[in-house]
Order: C-alpha cells, then sequence, then structure tokens
C-alpha cells in the first residue's frame, strides 16, 4: 500500500510541474511581444539589400614540404587452403 501512495505523490508532482512549465511556456509569449487573437505571433519578414564583399586568396605561408609514401606490401597473413573445410568440419561437430 506504501507504494501505491508514493506513486500516487510522484505523479501529482509530476502533473503540478507540467503544469507550471506550460503557463511559464505561455508566458514569455506574452511578455513583449504581440499576438493576434490566436494568440500566435505574427511572422517578422526581414529585407537585406546586396552588398559586394571583396576579399583576396589566404594561402599558407613558407615552404612545401613533401614526404615519400610508403611503399606498398603484401599481405603476411596466408589463409591455409583446407581452412574454410575444417571450419564447417568443426561446426559439424559441435
Amino acid at each position: 500500500m506504501k507504494h501505491s501512495s508514493n506513486g500516487r505523490l510522484i505523479r501529482i508532482l509530476v502533473l503540478a510541474a507540467c503544469l507550471l512549465s506550460a503557463r511559464g511556456v505561455s508566458a514569455q509569449s506574452a511578455k513583449g511581444e504581440t499576438t493576434d487573437g490566436d494568440g500566435w505571433v505574427p511572422v517578422k519578414h526581414l529585407t537585406f539589400t546586396p552588398e559586394d564583399v571583396e576579399g583576396g586568396l589566404v594561402g599558407p605561408e613558407g615552404e612545401l614540404i613533401e614526404i615519400a609514401r610508403r611503399a606498398t606490401q603484401p599481405s603476411l597473413i596466408e589463409i591455409r587452403a583446407g581452412f574454410e573445410a575444417e571450419v564447417v568440419k568443426t561446426m559439424e561437430n559441435m
């Protein structure tokens, strides 16, 4: 019975927190912005004029460093010819 009353208290506290947070959200929109009759804030349209921006290409300063590439090596791991058959046989024995 004790768990039931604790669960009920937690539900009431969660519901109260939700109601208080919803009240705070509605108060935020009413503070500085005027709304139309439905409670929605009207959309603001901004117009920007085109401007020319001039600049130059910026590159690194200093000398170019060249690095030699590593040589490609063949793999040192070789799969035995009968390996797949051995795995299948092992799996059948399990």
